[in-house]
């Protein structure tokens, strides 16, 4: 997702820590507050905000944290301190706090595609905002979540975070068009979401989503090169098939993502497979790329 960052960005967005400092009018902060801040923050009042597209905001767009969440200290903008920095309770701890904004990404997507109770959800991909679509579909009331991916580790961590049903779609023996109907009296499911960027697990997806269902474009295509998408309109047209896509959060499903992580609604520790502090961010990286991981958090 940083293949485009320039050289010398201090890269890093899910963040958690301590108030160092206050600026002049700031009354709702004090130096030692435990906080997590999400890095953007709407202005509540333009076309978008008002038609509930928030990540449209200009305002939103212009918002970040500087110079980056790897970093031993950032600046807030005011308008983030205004609208998006959570006091953090004892209950959560830092680690638990960098979830938040992940997670408020998955509350946005679930509630776009309007889940709702006995709904049926399949999750393509098997990284942490995937398990965490998986957690918050549950969460909206689906009755059946099923998850697919390539990783044996992966998919027996879904499994204990409450996934129903786990496919490695790698494994010759795995129909898993068949597996998929039969778990949904051979409909499809309402929805699927699409949490990797690939054009070839959106066809699969048209294939799986039930006769007036919804897919999700979660991953995130911007940086990753893919074949262009072949579509049928006779799914949009004839099928009552809608694809949506779903990217960043409000302020008010970053709070709601809070409330989830804090409540262990969303089950997120368990999703924090490593801990390194920022010098060996290096060895961060290794482990990132090996897969062998789930969520990573540096730390000072």
């Amino acid at each position: 997702m940083y293949r485009k960052a320039k050289p010398e960005s201090v890269l890093g967005h899910e963040v958690s820590g301590v108030v160092a400092e206050v600026g002049r009018g700031v009354e709702s902060l004090e130096v030692g507050d435990r906080v997590a801040v999400y890095h953007r923050a709407e202005c509540g009042l333009c076309y978008y905000c008002k038609h509930g597209q928030e990540p449209l905001c200009r305002e939103y767009r212009r918002q970040a944290v500087f110079p980056g969440a790897f970093s031993e200290y950032i600046r807030v903008l005011p308008k983030i301190v205004e609208r998006s920095v959570l006091k953090l309770p004892d209950e959560v701890t830092y680690e638990m706090a960098t979830m938040i904004e992940p997670t408020g990404c998955s509350v946005r997507a679930i509630l776009r595609c309007g889940v709702t109770f006995g709904d049926r959800v399949l999750v393509i991909g098997d990284g942490p905002l995937s398990l965490l679509n998986a957690q918050v579909s549950k969460a909206a009331g689906a009755s059946t979540v099923i998850l697919v991916g390539h990783h044996d580790n992966r998919l027996e961590l879904a499994r204990k975070v409450g996934v129903d049903y786990t496919f490695n779609s790698r494994k010759e023996e795995v129909n898993l068009e068949g597996e998929v109907k039969g778990l949904t009296d051979g409909l499809g499911v309402d929805l699927v979401v699409v949490a990797v960027a690939s054009t070839e697990a959106v066809e699969e997806a048209l294939q799986l989503v039930r006769e007036g269902g919804k897919v999700c474009i979660f991953g995130d295509f911007r940086d990753v090169p893919q074949p262009n998408l072949s579509l049928d309109l006779k799914l949009i047209l004839r099928d009552d098939v809608q694809i949506v896509g779903s990217w960043g959060c409000s302020t008010e499903n970053y709070r709601a993502a809070f409330e989830m992580v804090r409540s262990r609604l969303v089950r997120v520790e368990e999703m924090i497979t490593h801990k390194f502090p920022m010098e060996r961010f290096g060895e961060a990286l290794k482990t990132f790329f090996s897969k062998k991981c789930m969520k990573i958090v540096l730390k000072p």
